[in-house]
């Protein structure tokens, strides 16, 4: 037992608002006699915790949800309230996780401790309780073993490099226009989906990467983007399972680089964690949030230094980078099933859909990319059509297809060589002996020779005449054998055009000066420049996947398993006791409320009890008992759920949690004014529009 987390433990009791701090005292020692001190009343609890047949009941009185979120509290690093309920997105409500860890603050199981660097509270076991707890923690409640009993038919679809060379193509040759929204505009929407059939959404989050990685720019003359070949090259460098993990972060979110780099990682941990004989979509989305939790380093975020902490803290309350959240999780698992990083692999015998990480991603995590051996996998035919067959990494494809359209899109992919298209490629330095050697290089067969001609006709028209667009460099007679033997002014000349008249190879609109410093020209005088598009950096590099060490050493561990009907005994024995007592009907009614709660632990608890009876639900029709509940709860600071008719009259209902702050009344009517949870917005709401008012209290 660590004696600083428990005075830390102390602290943050004694810390308590005094109506909290002295109604807990009372609910275990009952009343308190003057003159008090806080600090001995909180010594005095932690001898009520560490009596053997008390410590006993707590422990024999966990059901199975307290464990699951408690080996919930126990894996994630700073777990709060919030982090909680999008932990269990989709499968518990906002309302039951906030109940439920305000039952556990009762029974003395975890408690609240403030950040040193925000206003953030974070949620603690109980270090008087821990290592008695921590065998009952099972981890296979949150991350349950499945089996697939049925297998899964549908096609496998991974996205490939082939694909992604194949769009390139097409960005390459014609452009894409989006809308502002950046939807992908009709027209394009047409061609793409004839050219990649039933891949419409896989289209538009790809789209949606390219311009989040600047892999795209907008080009103002041609309105539409076209292709950044530099920062295109950079990322194929990159091993294929990196490509993929930052395309799916940047399709559903615009991050800053480390914003990225830590999205990204959090999807390749994800999968490196998902178990071969497969899970739910709400399993892998947790093992995501859990993933996202730990530093790059695999530690806890807990562990970060000092100063990496106030900045975090101070980050979040800036907006800049949001803490991990279940809707981004949410996309970003999606966008992953879209790209096939993650596969369905059938169902369970309860028709569950199980999904798995693809096996050939995650082998190729760490293969090299400078592969020696040159498969052959392509084919042309009398049409100038390509088919290209698997085999090449995106890196290699870029060169390759750089004079090529894309045709289709499927288990081969088939490209065209046309005019237009090879065109392109003699803009990018390419001659016909260039184009002829790297098709030649990847196919067993010699290249038709018409195909030969064609492309020999169209360089000999394309080089007839040329246009050039950028900064040309005129210097006098004298000054000619200077700039073209300084090393400074040689290494930005493209083309020598005539005598002393040089294309400089800095694209229009480049700032100049420094250039101009570097030359040791004499000359005076400046360019206008215009806008340009923002320096390329690099990609962030990305570690192999790591499953987080709580997982590896909790799943080599077999928890205890609480019994149901022993805690069925204690309960009993309690609830007999009570009946034994003299009290009054509501006085009874509140201790046996306390005793489903498991509050009580002990007969001792019924006799001290300092016995407060409150009502603590009202229904729709009893307008004055919702009045007198939300005042209530406003004195007390209690949280709320509140149940109300959806605003589109069709019936249906919909529950909120939050903390009423107000009530105002008005002639037959008031409005509550609420802060709602988990998003700290404020509403004002009828009280008699609300059917069902409960203050989330034991």
């Amino acid at each position: 037992m660590n004696e600083n987390e428990i005075n830390s433990w102390k602290e943050a009791f004694s810390s308590l608002p005094d109506k909290q701090f002295f109604n807990t005292v009372r609910l275990y020692l009952g009343e308190i006699k003057t003159p008090y001190n806080k600090q001995r009343l909180t010594e005095q609890l932690a001898g009520f915790i560490r009596k053997e047949e008390n410590l006993t009941s707590i422990l024999t009185l966990l059901d199975v949800f307290d464990i699951k979120v408690l080996t919930a509290i126990s894996m994630i690093p700073n777990a709060s309230q919030e982090s909680l309920a999008d932990f269990f997105h989709g499968e518990t409500s906002v309302t039951e996780i906030y109940a439920e860890v305000i039952n556990l603050t009762e029974r003395l199981l975890i408690y609240k401790e403030k950040s040193q660097y925000s206003e953030k509270e974070y949620i603690k076991i109980n270090p008087l309780l821990r290592e008695n707890l921590i065998p009952y923690l099972d981890a296979s409640l949150i991350f349950p073993n499945y089996k697939a009993e049925i297998t899964s038919i549908e096609d496998v679809f991974t996205l490939s490099p082939n694909l992604l060379a194949a769009f390139i193509t097409y960005i390459r040759i014609r452009g894409i226009s989006c809308k502002s929204d950046g939807t992908i505009k009709k027209n394009d929407q047409k061609r793409l989906s004839e050219i990649f059939p039933g891949k419409e959404k896989l289209i538009q989050l790809l789209m949606n990467a390219f311009v989040n990685l600047s892999l795209v720019y907008e080009d103002e003359k041609e309105t539409c983007y076209v292709i950044d070949i530099s920062r295109l090259q950079k990322f194929s460098e990159l091993p294929e399972l990196q490509q993929y993990a930052l395309l799916c972060a940047a399709a559903v979110s615009r991050f800053s680089k480390d914003g990225l780099k830590k999205e990204a990682q959090l999807l390749i941990d994800c999968l490196t964690s998902v178990p071969e004989t497969g899970c739910t979509l709400e399993t892998i989305l947790r093992l995501a949030f859990l993933a996202g939790t730990y530093t790059e380093d695999g530690t806890t975020s807990v562990r970060k230094s000092r100063f990496s902490q106030i900045l975090a803290a101070a980050r979040q309350e800036a907006g800049a980078e949001p803490e991990q959240n279940a809707e981004l999780l949410d996309r970003m698992i999606d966008c992953a099933l879209e790209f096939g990083l993650l596969q369905k692999i059938g169902k369970t015998g309860d028709g569950v859909e199980l999904y798995k990480s693809s096996n050939e991603l995650l082998k190729v995590v760490s293969t090299p990319l400078n592969n020696h051996s040159i498969p052959k996998v392509l084919n042309i035919d009398s049409t100038f059509t390509v088919t290209l067959m698997p085999g090449l990494t995106l890196r290699q494809l870029l060169p390759l297809t750089d004079f090529m359209l894309v045709k289709k899109s499927g288990v081969v992919t088939e490209f065209e060589i046309t005019k237009q298209s090879v065109s392109e490629g003699f803009d990018h330095e390419l001659s016909p002996d260039s184009i002829f050697e790297r098709l030649e290089s990847y196919s067993n067969y010699q290249i038709p020779q018409n195909l030969k001609i064609n492309i020999t006709e169209w360089y000999n028209s394309y080089s007839s005449a040329t246009l050039y667009y950028g900064y040309i460099l005129k210097v006098t007679d004298n000054n000619i054998s200077f700039a073209e033997n300084n090393p400074n002014i040689r290494k930005y000349i493209k083309e020598k055009l005539a005598d002393g008249i040089y294309l400089l190879n800095l694209p229009a609109g480049t700032d100049i000066s420094t250039f101009v410093e570097e030359s040791s020209l004499d000359f005076m005088g400046n360019v206008k420049t215009s806008t340009t598009k923002s320096e390329f950096t690099s990609f962030p590099l990305l570690r192999p996947g790591r499953k987080p060490m709580v997982l590896e050493t909790r799943s080599k561990t077999e928890s205890k398993k609480t019994s149901i009907a022993e805690a069925g005994k204690i309960l009993q024995a309690l609830k007999a006791s009570l009946k034994k007592l003299d009290m009054d009907k509501a006085q009874k009614e509140s201790l046996e409320h306390r005793i489903s709660s498991r509050l009580i632990l002990s007969e001792l608890q019924l006799k001290n009890a300092s016995i407060r009876t409150e009502i603590l639900e009202a229904d729709g029709m009893d307008f004055a008992g919702k009045v007198h509940l939300i005042e209530a709860a406003v004195k007390e600071e209690d949280m709320m759920e509140i149940r109300l008719p959806a605003a589109d009259g069709k019936g249906e209902f919909f529950t909120l949690v939050g903390k009423p702050l107000s009530i105002s009344r008005q002639p037959g009517e008031a409005v509550m004014r609420i802060q709602i949870e988990p998003t700290k917005d404020i509403e004002n709401l009828l009280v008699s529009r609300i059917t069902h008012l409960r203050r989330l209290r034991f």
